[in-house]
């Protein structure tokens, strides 16, 4: 990643948004426990509980027009994107609040986000976030058919995908939650991969010229990990300007079973059948109107295509611990 460039700090009120189901339930407890740590360091500190899907969103957005200057996230990767969400227009997907930050304690299962820096536990991570600067960093937006077939835009500061892991998503969420991540995870892909026929989809990068693909998986990457832990963009920055782009295509069942113990040190990108880019926008549509191509966004499934996504470069402020 490139240096850290200081930003100014700004003034307000911080408000810790917590989602106390993440961690498998788990997450309402741990907050207990440094809540009073917290409000040492954070003077002021106001925290709001989520009590439903996308919840998050909506105490973000309340939180930021009242005038927070400062966001904490408390809970994993999908809380994380329900307060980007917060963040953001839902017709543009331009910051409405550049000068707020986003701050991010992660307290999930899967935790990809997080991994770029070191996965630590939680009082580590308060640690640092109170020793951490403020930059500005990119994320993406989505735009894409949701599940009601009505068109949908949502942010995202990690990863999206296309094709089998929007099934291995929606496997995993409603896996046993007993089973810790990296199982759920492993569990779900294998499930996916056995049901998973390709799909023909047209891609275009930026202004470049459309390409036909026989499709398996495309990634648009922001960050460097999802599905607890496959490093599938081992390059990838939240601060270069550009999206990590990973396509993997007229896979079979077999190579692409066999690939998989290779996501997990970023040795995948060498292996015949995936293709690694970088660009700012890119567009997938499947050439029969009548296919339905999943996709997850940061370990969530939310529709399917035809999606355009495009990149919001500087745009946001961030802290992570």
């Amino acid at each position: 990643m490139s240096a850290v460039a200081k930003l100014p700090a700004t003034t307000g009120p911080t408000v810790a948004i917590v989602n106390p189901n993440a961690q498998s339930g788990g997450a309402e407890e741990t907050w207990k426990t440094l809540r009073e740590t917290m409000r040492i360091r954070f003077p002021g500190l106001r925290a709001r509980y989520t009590e439903a899907p996308e919840h998050a969103t909506w105490l973000c957005r309340e939180a930021l027009e009242a005038g927070a200057s400062t966001i904490i996230s408390v809970g994993g990767d999908g809380t994380t994107n329900e307060v980007l969400g917060g963040f953001v227009d839902p017709e543009t997907g331009r910051n409405r609040f550049p000068e707020a930050t986003l701050a991010v304690l992660a307290a999930g299962t899967g935790g990809d986000f997080q991994r770029m820096w070191g996965r630590s536990s939680l009082s580590r991570q308060v640690d640092r976030l109170c020793a951490a600067e403020a930059r500005r960093v990119d994320y993406g937006v989505a735009r894409y058919v949701g599940r009601d077939g009505e068109p949908k835009l949502r942010p995202f500061l990690n990863v999206a995908s296309v094709g089998v892991s929007g099934d291995v998503v929606r496997r995993v969420n409603d896996s046993d939650a007993q089973l810790g991540p990296t199982l759920k995870y492993l569990l779900g892909t294998l499930q996916g991969i056995s049901g998973w026929r390709n799909v023909q989809v047209e891609v275009r990068r930026d202004e470049g010229p459309k390409r036909r693909v026989d499709l398996t998986l495309g990634i648009v990457a922001n960050g460097q990990y999802f599905g607890a832990g496959m490093w599938v963009c081992p390059d990838a920055a939240i601060d270069d300007g550009a999206f990590d782009c990973v396509e993997v295509t007229g896979m079979s069942r077999r190579t692409l079973v066999a690939t998989l113990a290779k996501v997990f040190d970023g040795r995948h990108l060498r292996v015949r059948g995936v293709e690694h880019g970088r660009a700012r926008s890119v567009e997938m549509r499947p050439v029969w109107d009548q296919a339905v191509v999943p996709i997850e966004v940061d370990g969530e499934p939310v529709g399917q295509l035809p999606a355009r996504f495009e990149l919001q470069v500087d745009a946001l402020r961030l802290r992570v611990g």
